[in-house]
């Protein structure tokens, strides 16, 4: 279910482009914009002026329309049983909604085993208060679960440096890597900012909104929904864990691969290659590490500190995201080269490799394996127990003690 709600992501992306096509045409067929050759001839320069800049206006207030149904939704949404149970304490709320859901006979609940609500003037347990300074040192610092921060943050970190910084939904990137001329030397420094193409100068805005349209669907849209929609399918078959470590390595090698076929055939009659590429690494993308970094925070961390361990990680990713666009930018200040790209998606290869370490190290195995070989999903409440049960499995974390264990499987005991 939580893979199914990160697939509207890249849907989202895919409807906001075809939004932004059907407006372009509407606007053609009301404005002739190819007729007035808006961007070349500055005969209709005002018309043309007032028709593209009705165009975002148009696009950006669409979109407000599913934030603002989101929102009215969210009022409509109950907090869920366990939030309501462990972290509101309100146990008669819980029967409720069961109810509602299930029918006044649809569930059989046995009331002895919910805690009742606290009753007036009854002192209550002696246990810590959420999120108080005391429950928060003793899961994060005494029962050592900062560990699965530093894993979940830190894979979501490492990916959104990669994703951000090849740079693959940059307008100017997919037309770079669709190009099958060189640049026309004597026009590439004094072309307008909204031609994104250099090899077709004459272009018009009309002409450069729909390919970049074009580019996006079919280099970015597909695969991403495409790797999606088969996570969901597969995502019980693999442990998420070891899934999400090799994730990272097969991404590297497969960036570093589209580095090296970007370099043999940039701008040339093969220059697809690229595109073509890069449209199996967002398949690969959202097939492994970009989901999996999604819903592996929603699993692992108990019900009171499970947004709030999630929200982290997902700011990790921001981070991330942050950082990628200051080295792309060193990049592109610092080096000359005709052919940057290249080197950029090379770069971020290693640097994606990198999150196969944090995965390997710092996170638990989500799954257990039955006696007939099948994996198995424990169940929140188990992996909210933290570190402290997956210690007691036998599992082990941190660099130095995942490296200890391989040498002790690797060379045996050492006498």
């Amino acid at each position: 279910m939580v893979a199914a709600v990160f697939l509207m992501q890249p849907i989202g992306q895919a409807l906001a482009q075809v939004l932004n096509v059907a407006v372009i045409l509407v606007r053609d067929n009301s404005h002739n914009l190819q007729a007035m050759r808006c961007g070349l001839d500055t005969k209709y320069e005002y018309e043309c002026r007032q028709s593209i800049d009705g165009i975002w206006r148009i696009v950006i207030g669409v979109g407000a329309v599913p934030a603002l149904l989101a929102i009215l939704f969210r009022f409509m949404l109950p907090d869920s049983g366990m939030y309501n149970l462990e972290v509101r304490r309100k146990s008669e709320l819980v029967m409720r909604n069961v109810a509602k859901v299930y029918g006044g006979s649809g569930l059989q609940v046995d009331a002895r085993s919910i805690p009742l609500d606290p009753v007036p003037n009854e002192p209550e347990p002696d246990m810590p208060i959420q999120f108080s300074r005391r429950d928060m040192y003793r899961y994060f610092i005494k029962d050592r679960n900062w560990l699965y921060l530093l894993g979940t943050s830190g894979t979501w970190f490492i990916l959104d440096v990669a994703l951000c910084g090849f740079g693959l939904d940059n307008r100017v990137v997919l037309a770079d890597m669709w190009a099958t001329k060189r640049k026309v030397p004597n026009w590439a420094d004094t072309l307008p900012v909204w031609q994104t193409d250099y090899t077709e100068p004459c272009n018009t805005i009309y002409d450069v909104l729909l390919t970049q349209a074009k580019h996006y669907l079919l280099t970015v849209s597909i695969g991403s929904i495409l790797g999606c929609a088969a996570f969901i399918f597969m995502a019980k078959y693999f442990p998420r864990r070891q899934f999400l470590t090799a994730s990272f390595v097969s991404l590297a090698i497969l960036f570093s691969a589209t580095g090296g076929v970007y370099y043999a055939v940039h701008h040339g009659p093969r220059a697809i290659s690229t595109a073509v590429m890069v449209g199996i690494c967002h398949f690969a993308f959202n097939f492994g590490a970009n989901s999996l970094t999604f819903l592996i925070p929603a699993e692992i961390f108990p019900t009171t500190y499970r947004c709030f361990c999630h929200g982290i990680s997902a700011a990790a990713g921001k981070l991330g995201s942050i950082v990628a666009v200051f080295m792309v930018y060193s990049i592109n200040n610092k080096y000359e080269a005709i052919m940057k790209q290249g080197l950029v998606f090379l770069l971020f290869a290693g640097i994606g490799a990198v999150g196969a370490i944090f995965s390997w190290a710092y996170l638990p195995d989500i799954q257990r394996r039955g006696s007939d070989g099948q994996l198995a999903n424990p169940t929140l409440e188990e992996l909210g127990e933290g570190l402290r049960r997956a210690e007691a499995e036998g599992q082990v974390f941190t660099v130095r003690e995942k490296w200890a264990l391989f040498q002790f499987r690797w060379k045996g005991p050492q006498v």
